[in-house]
C-alpha cells in the first residue's frame, strides 16, 4: 500500500515541478509572476509532503500535506493563466505540454486526497515511525475556530471546483436582453452544457474536442465576434468570469471601454448552417446551396421567428419590457410591404416622367436668383426639408436640373436582374422618389399660384404623399435591418454565389425586431438604398452579416432554473 502511495506522490510532485519550470517567463509583463507563484507553492508542497511526511514517515504532518496537495492544482491553474496573460503568449506545443502536466497534477491530487482521508490515513501510516492520528474536533473556542477554518477551507475548494466545472462542464448564464423572447426573458437564468462543445483551457486553444453537431434551430451560447479577442481582452474576460461566479452572478466586470456591460457571450438560435447562402425578405428567410441554386423559404426558421409580440401568450406578454409594435403598427408595416411588392416599375417610369414634365412646364419661363444648394440624399433629411427644397428649386438656378436627374437616375437600371432583397430596396427607393417628386411639384404649384404656406398642409394630395413618405421613411430607418437581410455571404465580384464555410454558422435572435445579432454591426453608417442608382436615397444602416466559427460556441442551454415559475426545459 505504501509503495503505491509513494508512486502517486512522486507523480504528483514531479508533474508539478515540471509544470513550474514551464511557467518561467523572461518578458517584462505580468507573466513574470507565474513562475514564483507556481514554484513557491510547489516547493512548500514538496517540503511538507515528501520530506516532512513521506520520507520521515511522520504521520503528524498528514493534514498539512493533504491541504497542500488539494490546493496545488488550483494554484498551478492560476500560474497557467498568469503565464499566458502576458504580451507575447506561448506556443500551442508549449500549452499542450503544460495542460498535460496540469491534468496529471489534478488527477493525482484527487487520488491522493482520497488515499489521505481520515478513515484511510491511519491504516496507511500504522507501521510508520510516527503513525497519523485523526483527533476529534476540539471543543470551546478552539473548536469554534476550527469549524470556521474548516468551513472556509471547504468554501474555497468548492469555489475552485465550481470554476473548473464552469470552464469545462456546466456554466450558469443570465439572459441580458429580450432578443430571445418568448423563449427567454431578461434575467432568466439558464444552465449551459459545455463539455460536449469543445471547452478550452483559459487563454489557449487546448481543450476537449467538440462532440456536438449543431443544427438549424439549436440555441447556443457563443463569444461575440464583434468584440476584440486579443490577449488583453481575453485576460479581462477570464477575470470577469471568475468574479461573476464568485459573486453568484451579481457582479459583472465584463465591460467595454465606455464602461458598458459587453454583449458577450450571446445566446441566439442557429438559423443558417454550413454550405448555405441566405437572404431574408419581409421576415421570410430563404436559403440555397451549391446543389440547388434556387432560393427557397426555410420553413424551420418560421417556427421560431417572432415578429408580432402582441399575439403571444398574455401572461408572458405582461413580463416583456419592450414591445416594438402594437397590432395596428404591425398591420401598417404589412400593408407597406404588400404595396411595395405590387409596385410596378414600368408604371413608375410614366409617373416620374409626368412629374418632371409638370415641373418643367411650371418653371419654363421662370427667372432664377442664385445657385441651387444640392441637398444630401438621406431619405429622412429629404422628407424633413421637402418644402424648403421645393422653394429652392422654384427660386434657384440649377434646381430643376438636379430634380430631373434625381427623379430619373434609376430608370436606366430598372430592367436589370436583382435578387429579392435588392429588388425590394430598389422599389422602395423609387417609391420614395415619387412621393418626394409629387410633393415638390405640388409645393411649386402653390408657389406659382401664390397659395399661402399655411394652407399647403390642408391639401389632400399633400397629406396622402406625406403620410406615405413618412411610413416608408420609418420602415427603412427603423425596421429594414431587422425585417430583411441582403444575400449572405455576398456573391463574389463575378456574381458567383458564396456559401457559409465548413464549421461555421449564422445566428439570429427569435425576437427579430429587438435583436442585435449576426445580421448587425454595432455602429450605423450611411448606405445607398439602391446600389445601381447613382442618385439613390440613403439611410443609416447597421447591416453587416457575419457567420460564427464553431470554436466560438461555448455551449448549449439545457434548462432554465430561474425564476422558479419558469423552471424547466424549452424549445
Amino acid at each position: 500500500m505504501k509503495k503505491r502511495f509513494t508512486i502517486y506522490v512522486y507523480i504528483e510532485l514531479i508533474s508539478s515541478i515540471l509544470f513550474s519550470l514551464l511557467s518561467l517567463s523572461f518578458n517584462g509583463d505580468i507573466s513574470l509572476t507565474a513562475f514564483p507563484v507556481a514554484a513557491i507553492f510547489t516547493a512548500v508542497t514538496v517540503y511538507f509532503t515528501f520530506f516532512k511526511f513521506l520520507k520521515n514517515e511522520n504521520g503528524k504532518n498528514w493534514l498539512v500535506s493533504l491541504k497542500l496537495i488539494q490546493y496545488l492544482p488550483f494554484i498551478l491553474l492560476l500560474s497557467f493563466v498568469l503565464r499566458r496573460a502576458g504580451d507575447y503568449g506561448t506556443s500551442f506545443t508549449y500549452d499542450l505540454i503544460s495542460v498535460i502536466l496540469w491534468c496529471i497534477t489534478f488527477i493525482f491530487s484527487l487520488v491522493l486526497s482520497s488515499k489521505m482521508s481520515p478513515k484511510r490515513i491511519e491504516v496507511l501510516t500504522q507501521k510508520w515511525k510516527t503513525p497519523a492520528v485523526c483527533k476529534k474536533h476540539p471543543k470551546g473556542l478552539k473548536g469554534l475556530l476550527f469549524e470556521i477554518v474548516d468551513w472556509a477551507d471547504a468554501l474555497v475548494q468548492a469555489v475552485f471546483m465550481v470554476l473548473l466545472i464552469q470552464i469545462f462542464i456546466l456554466q450558469l448564464y443570465v439572459i441580458p436582453s429580450e432578443s430571445m423572447v418568448p423563449t427567454f426573458l431578461i434575467k432568466d437564468r439558464v444552465a449551459v452544457s459545455k463539455i460536449n462543445c469543445g471547452p478550452k483551457f483559459p487563454l489557449t486553444d487546448i481543450g476537449l474536442p467538440c462532440f456536438t453537431k449543431y443544427n438549424r434551430g439549436d440555441i447556443v451560447v457563443f463569444r461575440n465576434p464583434h468584440y476584440s479577442m486579443d490577449r488583453k481582452s481575453e485576460v479581462k474576460s477570464v477575470t470577469s468570469q471568475l468574479v461573476y461566479m464568485l459573486t453568484f452572478m451579481s457582479v459583472n466586470l465584463n465591460k467595454d471601454e465606455n464602461g458598458k456591460i459587453k454583449a458577450d457571450p450571446l445566446v441566439k438560435r442557429i438559423t443558417g448552417i454550413e454550405g448555405e447562402q441566405l437572404v431574408m425578405q419581409d421576415g421570410v428567410l430563404y436559403a440555397r446551396t451549391k446543389d440547388d441554386l434556387e432560393f427557397k423559404p426555410v420553413d424551420k426558421d418560421a417556427e421560431f421567428a417572432c415578429w408580432n409580440l402582441s399575439e403571444i401568450n398574455p401572461e408572458l406578454k405582461s413580463k416583456i419590457e419592450f414591445m416594438p409594435f402594437s397590432n395596428a403598427d404591425y398591420k401598417v408595416m404589412l400593408e407597406l410591404e404588400a404595396r411595395r411588392r405590387q409596385f410596378d416599375l414600368n408604371n413608375a417610369k410614366i409617373q416620374v416622367e409626368e412629374i418632371v414634365s409638370g415641373l418643367e412646364n411650371l418653371l419654363k419661363d421662370k427667372q432664377f436668383n442664385g445657385n441651387f444648394a444640392i441637398p444630401a440624399l438621406n431619405q429622412h433629411a429629404l422628407y424633413d426639408n421637402c418644402s424648403n427644397i421645393a422653394r429652392e428649386i422654384y427660386t434657384k438656378e440649377g434646381g430643376l436640373d438636379w430634380f430631373r436627374k434625381f427623379m430619373t437616375s434609376w430608370i436606366d437600371s430598372a430592367d436589370e436582374k436583382r435578387d429579392i432583397y435588392s429588388e425590394a430596396n430598389y422599389k422602395m427607393n423609387v417609391m420614395e422618389k415619387i412621393y418626394f417628386g409629387n410633393l415638390v411639384l405640388k409645393f411649386n404649384q402653390f408657389l406659382y399660384d401664390n397659395v399661402s404656406s399655411t394652407e399647403w398642409m390642408n391639401d389632400e394630395s399633400v397629406v396622402e404623399n406625406l403620410n406615405n413618405y413618412f411610413v416608408t421613411v420609418q420602415y427603412i430607418e427603423n425596421l429594414l435591418d431587422e425585417r430583411n437581410m441582403p444575400v449572405f455571404p455576398a456573391n463574389d465580384s463575378y456574381g458567383n454565389p458564396q456559401f457559409i464555410p465548413k464549421d461555421c454558422y449564422f445566428m439570429m435572435g427569435d425576437n427579430r425586431f429587438n435583436s442585435l445579432d449576426m445580421r448587425h454591426k454595432y455602429t450605423k453608417s450611411s448606405v445607398k438604398l439602391a446600389e445601381n442608382d447613382s442618385m439613390s436615397l440613403e439611410y443609416m444602416s447597421m447591416m453587416e452579416p457575419e457567420y460564427v466559427h464553431k470554436k466560438l460556441i461555448l455551449g448549449k442551454p439545457m434548462f432554465r432554473f430561474w425564476p422558479a415559475n419558469r423552471f424547466g426545459s424549452f424549445n
